[in-house]
């Protein structure tokens, strides 16, 4: 699933090729994409990313609003199957989804306003703000999750990120140390950043340190990852490192 990483990637693609561009035509392939807005004749003024939302900021006040879900991307070399192409005067860009559980709409200011004010505060843009973590006794890997806590980190990051930071994911969030929070707070960013910084071969190249990684050394100590279950996600850990 596409987690803030990828997102911020496919932005970084969609701002070189699409950005001031005029939209001549939002084509939909599948049915379940409904636009209430026809956008052709906007002008694209601004792409940008909160979480693992990605945001077209059209001319005329309007937003065109993705999230990709588990399985969305965009390419810009037309592929076989696709949902929509974001067609413009600069280049075309089609949004592929196996499972079709990716999103897309039209919004106004303050329809995109309300949705995004349900979201915690994004570890990119707003630093990482993880105080919200005191306020729930879930384990500390099931929280990361929580969209409303911390906007972005998905399974494969929370898991990296309490790797870096050394904390077990089955601590209790409100348990954590003002150091401990510190520690994953930086875990995160590292993360992320470091993820973004492979580019669009990111799912070539990408080397995690415990996600996926049962049974494997652990990159530290060389002790033998574990994997455990949180709210029917997988979880991976260093039971040494991660004591």
């Amino acid at each position: 699933m596409p987690e803030l990483p990828e997102v911020q990637i496919v932005v970084n693609q969609l701002v070189i090729r699409l950005e001031r561009a005029r939209i001549r035509a939002i084509e939909i392939r599948d049915p379940k994409i409904k636009l209430t807005k026809d956008l052709a004749g906007h002008k694209i003024r601004r792409i940008r990313r909160r979480g693992k939302n990605i945001i077209v900021e059209v001319s005329g006040g309007l937003h065109l609003l993705v999230h990709l879900r588990m399985t969305g991307w965009f390419e810009f070399n037309r592929p076989k199957r696709y949902r929509a192409a974001i067609c413009t005067t600069r280049g075309t860009a089609y949004f592929e989804d196996a499972r079709r559980l990716g999103m897309m709409q039209v919004v106004t200011t303050e329809q995109l306003d309300r949705s995004l004010e349900q979201l915690g505060p994004d570890p990119l843009l707003d630093g990482c703000d993880l105080s919200g973590l005191r306020t729930t006794s879930r384990a500390v890997k099931v929280a990361l999750l929580d969209q409303r806590l911390i906007a972005g980190v998905g399974n494969i990051y929370a898991s990296e990120s309490l790797w870096r930071a050394r904390i077990n994911p089955r601590r209790q969030s409100k348990s954590l140390r003002t150091d401990e929070l510190r520690r994953l707070g930086r875990g995160i960013v590292a993360s992320l950043a470091q993820a973004i910084a492979y580019g669009p071969r990111i799912f070539e190249m990408q080397r995690f340190a415990v996600y996926g990684r049962e049974g494997q050394p652990c990159r530290r100590c060389r002790a033998r990852i574990r994997r455990i279950v949180q709210s029917q996600r997988s979880t991976y850990y260093c039971p040494r490192c991660q004591k």
